[in-house]
């Protein structure tokens, strides 16, 4: 299993928050995922995109769950509904970006963290896929996910999957892949 964070690559390579989706290499998919966090019992957001290579539209989903004491235990719970999905869908090799950077770097060092008990989750599913990357990115690179989480507040249904692009997210979709 590979893990990696765009956010500790060389200067030279370090990516601008405006960059746009950047595409994988033949044979993965990529999962953004994101949270829309409220504390104590107002509702939470959740919003994960999956794509393939070139950044085309494969799933989606955004989910509303009783707010979180943290934001990193709101992004795990976003990050738990992604890869849950992923694996539903059959998908095996996923790069899973988030905007938490404190999160991702978590994951990658892999150690017990007995206070957030939700990364535990995390790493006990990381065997069930071929291969698994957890890479940061600025919330600007991560827009598509994050305006799943907030739409996921305005909605009247408690989880909604997507198997086609939603309307509302298409010229996202498509701003952030474009040339």
């Amino acid at each position: 299993m590979e893990i990696h964070n765009q956010g500790l690559q060389p200067q030279c390579q370090r990516q601008t928050r405006h960059a746009k989706w950047k595409k994988l290499e033949g044979g993965w998919v990529k999962c953004n995922y994101d949270a829309s966090h409220h504390e104590g019992n107002r509702d939470s957001g959740l919003g994960w995109i999956i794509r393939n290579s070139t950044g085309i539209f494969l799933h989606g989903g955004m989910g509303r769950f009783q707010g979180r004491a943290t934001p990193a235990e709101a992004e795990c719970t976003a990050l738990l509904w992604a890869i849950q999905a992923t694996w539903a869908n059959g998908y095996r090799r996923i790069d899973f970006e988030g905007d938490n950077l404190t999160i991702t770097q978590l994951l990658q060092s892999r150690e017990a963290t007995p206070r957030l008990h939700y990364l535990n989750t995390i790493q006990q599913w990381r065997s069930m896929f071929t291969d698994i990357r957890f890479s940061f990115r600025h919330r600007e690179q991560n827009s598509c996910a994050d305006i799943l989480a907030k739409q996921a507040l305005n909605n009247s249904h408690h989880f909604k999957l997507y198997h086609s692009c939603p309307a509302f997210l298409l010229s996202a979709v498509n701003n952030d892949c474009g040339p």
